[in-house]
This record gives C-alpha cells, structure tokens and sequence, in this order.
C-alpha cells in the first residue's frame, strides 16, 4: 500500500515557486494534472488514477466497447511512458512538481512521444465512431469520463470548433485537435482556442 505524504499546493504558490516559467502555464499545468490525471485526488499520480480512468470509460461506453478496450490497452504504455519521463525518484508516484518539471523541459523543443501518445489516445477515445472527426456528442462523452458536465462539454467545443471566420463547425479534425492540444500545453496566448480544448478556463 502506498503511503500518502503529499501536500496540495496551490496555483499560486506554484506560480510562486516556478517564477521563472510563464505563469499561465504553470496554471494549466496545474489545472491539466488535477483534473485528468490526479483522479483520486492525492495530489500526486500513480498507477491507481490510470486505472480510475479506465473503470470510468467501461462505466460509459460499456465492458465490451471499443473505447474500453482501447482504454485499457493505451493506458499501461501511457503510465510507463510518463513514469520514464517524469519520475525522478522512482517511486512509482508522479508528484506535481516533477509533471511540471517534464513539461517545462519541452517548452520550446519538439513534445516526446509520450505527450504525442497521449494526445492520439484522447482523440480516438473521444472518436466513438471512428469515423476520423469528433463532434459534439462524441467530446461530451469523452469528458464526461472525466467528471465535465454536458453543460461545461457545450461551451467549451462551441467555443474552440470555429472556422478560421469565426463560424461555428461542428466537427473537429486530427489536425486541428493537435494543435489545440499543443495550444493547450504550451501557449502563453490566452486568446488561443486550445487552451479550452478540456473545458473553457477562466484564469
């Protein structure tokens, strides 16, 4: 049984202790830990959260689905991957400083193949039909694995699935899911679309 001597730290006092990163990221950082990796809110990561997250999947999509087995499939190489990268200690535990260590390390390089992994796994569990776009019922689902209401799902892919106009569209293509996601991870730019890509933030 693991033991559990971690303490929450706020936004802030990340933004405080990272000051040489900019502290946008380092609130997404933080909000992109809490809220689809640290599922059993221990403030730090293990094997348990994945697990957590595949248990959900099965909830919604059912035992036999395609999502499931997928989940269950992408997830352990993800955990491996990320464990690889990010712990340092070897501890089999992911705190929150050592995912904003690894992010930090990228910030102006090409993402690992873990990060590119995780952002292809996100999009096909959210692609049920695996017809190659998401709409907005397929994203609402996918979030709703995660905790997001249909309301939040709504007001996020309203917000970010616009033509180059502005005009609503209601799909999303592979294409443009990469670069909202790498929007997500990295942009300083508070007006781009991606940084809504999991949920409209309001910091």
């Amino acid at each position: 049984m693991v033991v559990n001597n971690a303490k929450e730290i706020s936004p802030d006092a990340l933004v405080s202790k990272y000051s040489d990163i900019d502290p946008f990221l380092i609130r997404k950082w933080e909000h992109i830990f809490t809220m689809f990796f640290d599922r059993n809110a221990s403030h730090q990561v293990d094997w348990g959260d994945f697990y957590l997250v595949t248990k959900k999947v099965r909830d919604i999509y059912g035992a036999e689905s395609v999502q499931t087995e997928f989940a269950k499939q992408s997830l352990s190489a993800l955990w491996e991957g990320l464990c690889k990268l990010a712990d340092s200690d070897k501890d089999q535990l992911i705190s929150i400083d050592e995912w904003i260590g690894l992010l930090a390390k990228f910030v102006h390089k090409t993402e690992p193949k873990w990060f590119k992994d995780y952002q292809n796994y996100m999009f096909k569990l959210f692609d049920v039909s695996c017809d190659g776009v998401m709409d907005l019922a397929e994203y609402t689902d996918g979030m709703n694995t995660y905790g997001y209401s249909s309301h939040e799902c709504e007001e996020a892919f309203k917000k970010f699935s616009v033509d180059k106009k502005g005009n609503y569209t209601p799909t999303i293509t592979p294409e443009t899911w990469n670069t909202y996601f790498h929007q997500l991870f990295y942009s300083t730019n508070k007006n781009d679309l991606g940084n809504h890509l999991f949920g409209v933030l309001h910091f």
